[in-house]
């Protein structure tokens, strides 16, 4: 039998987080909590799937709650769906901006509730879908023997595997996000660098064979590696990012 997704209903009001669980225990397994502390201590501890989070709570608002949430790369998928008493624009616009998912108004209409926590859950599903198979992806990049980084067409940080963050001194996400050159490259190597990289990824020149870039690790450390690029493509042939292989030579001088 499949397990069933579990929803959390956090409202200081006990009868309305009955109420809306009394729409919802058909299809889900339902956890309560009547504060925004005892919200966060429930994620922790019951693992749920998606949450209906109230925003005026006394000892700590919706928002927040769903900040924290969003903020953590525990809980930065979780969906939240905010429901409130409240109609203002600046209030939805505050629920975006701290990454709510939707947004339901009081009185809670039962179709609606039930649409829209089904539909997140199927996104969310998706979501943990193609998680998994990167995450089985990294798996292979992290037991490989050389370092990988993923970079877009700006030149940021999208993946890094263990040996790169090992090599570098980093831990696992302190360099996603960070501009590759800025983050890695020498800083008098820096302008060479990305000129030549951007100039690949504008389909203006080829990249070179290999190169031997010095790059500073995080402890200010410079060692020296030997890169091997490869442009990506999308679907449509269009180029959508850089894959970087390399290996440190400082290993090797130091075995000679």
């Amino acid at each position: 039998m499949q397990d069933r997704d579990k929803v959390l209903i956090v409202d200081d009001e006990q009868a309305i987080v009955e109420l809306m669980g009394l729409y919802l225990r058909s299809e889900y397994d339902v956890v309560s909590a009547y504060n925004g502390q005892e919200a966060l201590e429930k994620i922790r501890s019951d693992k749920p799937d998606i949450v209906l989070l109230d925003v005026m709570m006394p000892d700590m608002n919706g928002y927040e709650v769903c900040r924290r949430l969003k903020t953590s790369v525990e809980t930065q998928f979780l969906p939240v769906i905010m429901v409130t008493a409240l109609s203002g624009k600046d209030d939805r616009i505050k629920g975006i901006e701290v990454g709510a998912d939707e947004f339901l108004g009081k009185p809670v209409n039962r179709l609606e509730l039930v649409t829209r926590v089904r539909s997140l859950l199927r996104i969310k599903h998706l979501q943990d879908k193609i998680l998994a198979e990167r995450n089985d992806a990294l798996g292979y990049l992290d037991a490989a023997g050389f370092i990988v980084v993923v970079v877009d067409p700006d030149l940021r940080i999208n993946l890094i595997n263990r040996k790169g963050n090992e090599a570098l001194g980093y831990e696992e996400f302190e360099l996603i996000g960070q501009d590759f050159v800025k983050a890695v490259v020498r800083e008098d190597m820096g302008d060479e660098v990305r000129t030549s990289l951007l100039a690949a990824l504008a389909g203006n020149s080829k990249l070179p064979d290999y190169w031997e870039i010095p790059v500073v690790c995080k402890d200010g450390r410079h060692i020296t590696i030997r890169w091997y690029d490869t442009l990506l493509g999308g679907n449509g042939g269009e180029v959508t990012g850089l894959i970087c292989s390399g290996e440190d030579l400082s290993i090797f001088s130091k075995d000679v």
